[in-house]
C-alpha cells in the first residue's frame, strides 16, 4: 500500500526540513516546498492527502491560497488542508475555519502533536470516502451541472445534487425532505413529485417562477431500475436564462487538461476575458496565454471564441434508463 503524500509549504528552510523529515519518519511521502507558487505547480501534476501550509509566507500567504484552491480546485475540497502559524490568537483560528482550515498547528511546532493531527486527519478521510463508495452513484450526481433530484417512492427527496440546491437556495425552494417552495406553485410541486414517483405518469414538466427566478422542473419515474435504492424517480431543475457550465475536472477529463488548464478553460466558458482570468486565478497574463495554447492545442481549436463555444455546446442530458 503507497504511504500517504503530504505537501508541506514553509517558507524557513530550516523547519521545512525538520518537518519534511519528522513526517518522513513517520512513514509518510513528503513534497516539501517554499512558496504557494510552487505549491500550485506541484498541485498541477500531484495529488497530496494533506497539506501542511504556513500562513505568513511572502507572496501568497497561506489564507488566499486556501480560498485559492476553494475557489478554482475543487477537485482538492476534501483533502485536509492544516495550518502552520506562530499566531494561536482566537481571531485568527476563526478566519482561517470560516476560509475552509480544517485544522490548525502552531510554532514552535509540537511534532507529537504534529504526527497525532496528520494521522487524524488522514483516518477521517479514509472513513469518509469508504462510506462515499456505498453510493457512488450519488458521487457522480454531484459532478453534474445541471440541477438534480431523487426521489423516493413517496415523492420525499432522497439526494438533491450540488446544482440543484444552489438553484433551490436562490428561488427559495425547500428540498427536502419535502418539496416546497413559497407561493401558489409548491402545491403544483408536490404533486409533480408524487405522480413521477408513483409512476402515474411518465414525464411531466413545471415551471416555477419565485424568488425573481424563473426555473424549468422536468419529473420522470426510473421504473424498477433504482427501487432496489428506494429511488423512484427524478427531477431536473434548470435555469433556461442561465447557460450552464461544465466542471474543471469534467473538463479535464474530456479533453486530458491538466487542472490548472481545466480552470482556465472553465472561466473562458463563463465569458471572461484573459486579464480576468489572470486576476481570477492571481497568474500573470503570459501564463494565462501558456494554458491557452496548451487547451487549443489538445481541443483541436485555435480561437478564444471557439473554445467558449465548444464547451457551451457540450451537453449534460439526462436519458430513459
Amino acid at each position: 500500500m503507497t504511504a500517504p503524500l503530504i505537501l508541506c509549504i514553509e517558507d524557513e528552510p530550516s523547519l521545512r526540513d525538520d518537518i519534511a523529515a519528522e513526517l518522513r519518519e513517520a512513514g509518510y511521502r513528503v513534497i516539501a516546498v517554499g512558496n504557494a507558487r510552487d505549491a500550485l505547480d506541484q498541485l498541477d501534476s500531484r495529488r497530496p492527502d494533506l497539506i501542511l501550509c504556513d500562513i505568513v509566507m511572502p507572496g501568497m500567504d497561506g489564507h488566499a491560497l486556501l480560498a485559492h484552491l476553494r475557489a478554482t480546485r475543487p477537485e482538492f475540497d476534501d483533502i485536509p488542508f492544516v495550518f502552520l502559524t506562530a499566531l494561536s490568537a482566537r481571531e485568527q483560528m476563526i478566519e482561517g475555519h470560516r476560509a475552509g482550515a480544517d485544522d490548525y498547528l502552531t510554532k514552535p511546532i509540537d511534532y507529537d502533536l504534529l504526527r497525532a493531527i496528520v494521522a487524524s486527519r488522514l483516518d477521517q478521510v479514509a472513513r469518509l470516502r469508504s462510506s462515499n463508495r456505498d453510493e457512488p452513484a450519488k458521487t457522480v450526481l454531484d459532478r453534474l451541472a445541471v440541477g438534480l433530484v431523487l426521489l423516493g417512492e413517496d415523492g420525499g427527496v432522497r439526494h438533491a445534487n450540488h446544482a440543484a440546491q444552489i438553484l433551490a437556495r436562490d428561488a427559495r425552494i425547500d428540498l427536502g425532505p419535502r418539496l416546497g417552495v413559497e407561493g401558489q406553485d409548491s402545491r403544483k410541486l408536490v404533486a409533480l413529485a408524487r405522480k413521477v414517483a408513483s409512476g402515474e405518469v411518465a414525464e411531466a414538466a413545471l415551471l416555477i417562477e419565485t424568488g425573481g427566478r424563473r426555473l424549468v422542473v422536468l419529473g420522470r419515474p426510473l421504473g424498477q431500475v433504482a427501487r432496489g435504492d428506494g429511488i423512484a424517480a427524478m427531477l431536473t431543475i434548470s435555469d433556461p436564462e442561465r447557460q450552464q457550465s461544465l466542471d474543471a475536472e469534467t473538463l479535464r477529463q474530456l479533453f486530458d487538461l491538466t487542472p490548472t488548464e481545466a480552470c482556465v478553460a472553465r472561466l473562458i466558458a463563463e465569458g471572461l476575458r484573459r486579464d480576468q482570468v489572470a486576476e481570477r486565478l492571481d497568474v500573470s497574463g503570459t501564463t494565462v496565454a501558456f494554458h491557452l495554447r496548451n487547451i487549443f492545442d489538445k481541443t483541436g481549436i485555435r480561437r478564444q471564441a471557439d473554445l467558449l463555444g465548444l464547451v457551451r455546446s457540450i451537453p449534460v442530458v439526462w436519458t430513459d434508463p
